[in-house]
């Protein structure tokens, strides 16, 4: 079967047409993660629908699209069935929040005791034991400031602890894009 050019070309602009109507889904499907309902999964719950907190004990595992925070208990605070803030806790192992960020940026994993998430804000704060990764990059304190959106991180370590007090930090060196050679 042969096919003629132009007819080859058309075929090719089509497929390349279609493929363009998806990439705007594949860019959406992140941000759209806070359009997704929440799921908790606890051994209790606590709710104060007037003052705008729920508390969760045991086990206790939040997702939101690909949004996921774990801890021994989650509080979380509303407005107006707005979720504004969420304050996970580990007593048994460390709180862990993990959420797969857009583009190339892969999945930012974030531990420590306390976790506290500002939503409006697009801020997080690891208190304690402290752990953010993200690509490979890794950043080891008492306390940790993550920006979201502006992808910033502030690290705190502890004073007068000597070597295992300073902040931490593995920085992977860039990856070069493979260049194909040709004859």
């Amino acid at each position: 079967m042969t096919i003629r050019l132009p007819r080859l070309r058309t075929l090719l602009t089509r497929k390349w047409l279609v493929g363009l109507l998806f990439v705007p889904m594949m860019a959406m499907a992140l941000p759209a993660d806070r359009q997704q309902p929440i799921k908790i999964n606890s051994d209790s719950a606590d709710i104060d629908n007037r003052k705008g907190v729920s508390v969760y004990r045991g086990d206790v595992v939040m997702t939101q699209g690909t949004t996921r925070i774990t801890g021994d208990i989650i509080t979380i605070y509303t407005r107006d069935r707005e979720v504004t803030k969420v304050i996970a806790q580990g007593n048994k192992a460390r709180a862990y929040y993990e959420e797969l960020q857009s583009g190339e940026q892969g999945t930012v994993q974030a531990w420590g005791n306390t976790i506290r998430y500002d939503v409006n804000s697009d801020q997080i704060e690891l208190i304690k034991n402290a752990q953010l990764s993200q690509k490979g990059d890794t950043f080891k304190g008492e306390k940790i400031h993550y920006n979201v959106t502006l992808q910033t991180v502030n690290a705190k370590g502890t004073p007068n602890q000597g070597e295992s007090g300073r902040v931490q930090m593995v920085i992977q060196p860039r990856q070069e894009k493979a260049t194909v050679n040709k004859p």
